[in-house]
């Protein structure tokens, strides 16, 4: 083979070369729909209201109630029976400022509870302000784990 015609092979080899040489992928594209939204349709069957109750107590009622029973209670009799009024009136006083405490530490709310279009029952707690009817049609929206009950 003559050697122009060598060079001339070789150079078109060298030029068709980078043509067959893979390019690098598309950068990938990151795309979000922010999370999907579940809509269902369903009936409230039953709304009412609740007080709820952290159950936490700070102690002071117990400890307020204590003294003052325990101190009206001693006013009771004389000597031993005076003595034994005021513990008793301390462990009733107690007992009461305990549960006066508690009754005053809750929250109102409503619950409704709904049927969905699958047959499902479920309850949900909404602010009191929020009026729902029974027998009324209302929309359960769910979107990243939160539910909305919506009318």
């Amino acid at each position: 083979m003559d050697s122009d015609v060598k060079w001339l092979v070789l150079l078109s080899a060298a030029a068709l070369l980078p043509g067959c040489a893979s390019s690098p992928p598309p950068p990938s594209t990151i795309s979000s729909t922010q999370g999907t939204f579940l809509v269902q349709t369903a009936q409230v069957t039953n709304v009412k209201d609740v007080v709820l109750r952290d159950g936490r107590s700070t102690g002071l009622g117990s400890f307020v109630g204590s003294i003052l029973g325990g101190v009206a209670g001693s006013k009771i009799g004389s000597g031993t029976g005076s003595a034994v009024a005021g513990i008793g009136g301390a462990v009733a006083g107690g007992m009461a400022g305990q549960h006066a405490e508690q009754s005053g530490s809750g929250r109102s709310t409503t619950e409704v509870t709904v049927r969905l279009d699958n047959g499902e029952l479920r309850t949900f707690a909404v602010e009191p302000g929020e009026s729902f009817r029974v027998g009324e049609m209302v929309k359960v929206t769910t979107n990243n784990g939160l539910v909305r009950l919506s009318h």
